[in-house]
This record gives structure tokens, sequence and C-alpha cells, in this order.
């Protein structure tokens, strides 16, 4: 009953995303979130309601404070304590909305200690940007705008390319959070080359996407992605970037393709994380007559998957 009914809102509502530009709902979401502030000081330096709707928060249309608050902490102490990046590191995040990973790094703050590095945020909507243009006012934080999403797929993938606002080699690493989920096979292979060509050598790529091979909790209900575009397995023709599936031998052989190795797709074993987790490294550079090679001190085992 409960699947059906997930099934029954997904068609009636098949992007809560593109609800969130709705005036009647902003009003309605955002109007319910003046009251959590009034009482709570801390969430008043959030962004408004629809935009964190916008983002993804499942069906916590009104208590999702604290899950913006907190969603990004695993994922940065793994990063750190695995040597993925430093505080010094040159970050992108591709699909940074309105900044529930950023500010982890702004805020961060230990006897001295800071994030002086660079972070650049890269999303598709301006109102977001501007968001976080206004609450991130420090040098180290920069936020682009792409209209690759402008672009409609296409069946014969000839999809216009982006190329990110970002010199060849100088990004330590590069990451998504639900980019992939939301990208068909032409645009995906653009934003994998581009991945490769903006870091350095030895940088990595951490990108999560929904699998086939381990599908979300919600699969069978909210999640069916029965139609096939391509490589793709797409949960509405309608509004097929809305959710976005691929097999793990898909992507991973896309990555070795376009020049990464170490590259593995992380899934979450209990069965209870949405999405799998896709990490890959480009090859440091070595003098000639040498092999390239790649870091194999990290295994890549037990990488934090957003929930």
């Amino acid at each position: 009953m409960k699947k059906a009914l997930a099934r029954l809102m997904r068609r009636i509502v098949p992007s809560t995303s593109l609800l969130s530009h709705n005036a009647a709902f902003k009003l309605l979401v955002d109007s319910a979130d003046l009251l959590p502030r009034a009482l709570w000081p801390e969430f008043r330096a959030l962004p408004p309601n629809h935009l964190r709707i916008r983002v993804g928060v499942g069906n916590r249309f009104f208590t999702n404070q604290v899950n913006y608050l907190r969603t990004a902490e695993s994922f940065w102490l793994y990063c750190f304590s695995n040597d993925l990046i430093d505080l010094d590191s040159v970050i992108v995040d591709i699909g940074c909305g309105c900044g529930r990973f950023a500010h982890h790094l702004r805020d961060y703050r230990f006897k001295g200690s800071t994030f002086s590095g660079k972070y650049i945020g890269i999303d598709i909507d301006q109102e977001m940007l501007d968001w976080c243009s206004s609450h991130f006012p420090e040098s180290r934080f920069r936020f682009e705008h792409s209209t690759h999403a402008n672009v409609s797929y296409k069946q014969s993938g000839s999809a216009k390319r982006y190329v990110l606002p970002l010199a060849d080699e100088s990004v330590d690493f590069v990451f998504s959070t639900s980019l992939f989920t939301h990208l068909l096979e032409p645009e995906l292979t653009n934003y994998c080359e581009e991945s490769f060509r903006v870091l350095k050598p030895g940088g990595r790529m951490l990108m999560y996407f929904f699998c086939l091979d381990y599908p979300p909790p919600t699969f069978g209900g909210r999640h069916t992605f029965q139609h096939q575009m391509g490589n793709a397995q797409v949960e509405s023709l309608k509004v097929p970037e809305a959710a976005v599936a691929y097999s793990e031998k898909f992507l991973v052989n896309l990555v070795q393709d376009k020049g990464f190795g170490n590259a593995h797709a992380i899934a979450d074993q209990s069965r209870t994380a949405w999405q799998t987790a896709l990490l890959a490294q480009k090859a440091v550079r070595v003098s000639s007559g040498s092999s390239p090679s790649l870091d194999a001190e990290h295994q890549y085992a037990g990488i934090p998957v957003m929930l």
C-alpha cells in the first residue's frame, strides 16, 4: 500500500525540485519555517525552506533544518581522514545547491585552524547561487552558473558541450552528491571529461549516482527506473532528468575510458542509502621511462553514502 501510494505521488509530482519553483508552494513551506527560525537561532542562517527542499529532503518538507546542517558531516570527515583533501585543497562542488556542503568548510574553526583552500560551487539554479554568494562572502568561496542543463537530451547524443570555468589541472578534488542522478548519457560523459581535465595529477573525482545494481530503499515505490534511454534508466519520460540510474559496470568503464584509474563503485551493503559512490583518481605524471602511478594506499572502503 505504501509503495503504491509513493508511485501515485511520483506520477502526480515527478520532481519536488520543480515543485519548489511554484509560487504557492514557496509561500506555504517558507511560512512554515518562520516558527522554527524564531525558536532556534541556529536555523536563522539557513537558506529559505523552498531552496532546502529543492536540493532534496525526502518527504521532510517542514522538518529538514537539522538535515541541512548535518548532511555533509560524515562526508567531510571521510575525505579529510583519508587524505582525499586537506585544508588548503582546491575543491569543486558540481551541483552545489544552496550550500549544504560548503557551510562546513566556511564555519570550520579549531584552535586557530580554518579551511584555507578554495571552494568553487557550480549549479544551474541562479536563485540558489545568488543566496550562496550573499552568505559566503569570503574570497575562499566562488559560485559559478552552469547553463548545461538548458541543453535538452537528444537521442543522437549530440548535446552541446559544457566547459567547466576552470583551468586545466587546477583542482585537487571534484565531487557531486546528486549530479549524476540527473544526467542523461551525453551530459554525464561531458562532466566526466571535464572533471578529468581540471583535476591535477593525483586528484580525485567523487560522484554519487543511482545504481541499478544497488537500488535505493525507495525502489519499487518512489523509484522504479522502468524507462530506458541509452545506457540510462529513467523514472519519468515526461521529466527524464528527475531521476536517472546507471549500472555499476557502465559507469566504471566510462570513467576508465576517460583516463581515470582506481575507479570504484562503493555501495552501501545495508541497502539503506539512496545512492552509490563512484571514486576515481587521475594518474600522477612521472618521469620518462616510468609507469604512471596511482595512489594505492587508500582502498576507498566505507565511504559515507548520502541518505
